[in-house]
């Protein structure tokens, strides 16, 4: 991968990403502030795609659009390789 490579994200107002954890046995999703945990997708499709199924599976995920906005891909640089920073 160049520096010019990119994964998207799926953002909420505030800057916070959809993620997954591991709650004892059981997984969930939710919001977090490190982009270095958040899902990633490769493209904008994949990452709208998910979102829009992720909020008919789950709308209280999506609560603060009503207040807050819509939650949308957005797209971010890919890491550097281990080793190459």
């Amino acid at each position: 991968m160049t520096q010019t490579d990119y994964f998207w994200l799926i953002e909420a107002p505030g800057q916070r990403y959809l993620s997954a954890v591991k709650i004892g046995n059981a997984y969930a999703f939710k919001w977090t502030e490190d982009y270095l945990r958040a899902l990633r997708f490769c493209n904008s499709e994949q990452a709208d795609l998910t979102m829009m199924a992720l909020r008919q599976l789950d709308p209280e995920l999506f609560g603060f659009a009503k207040t807050l906005g819509d939650a949308k891909p957005t797209e971010h640089k890919w890491l550097p390789a281990a080793g190459t920073v």
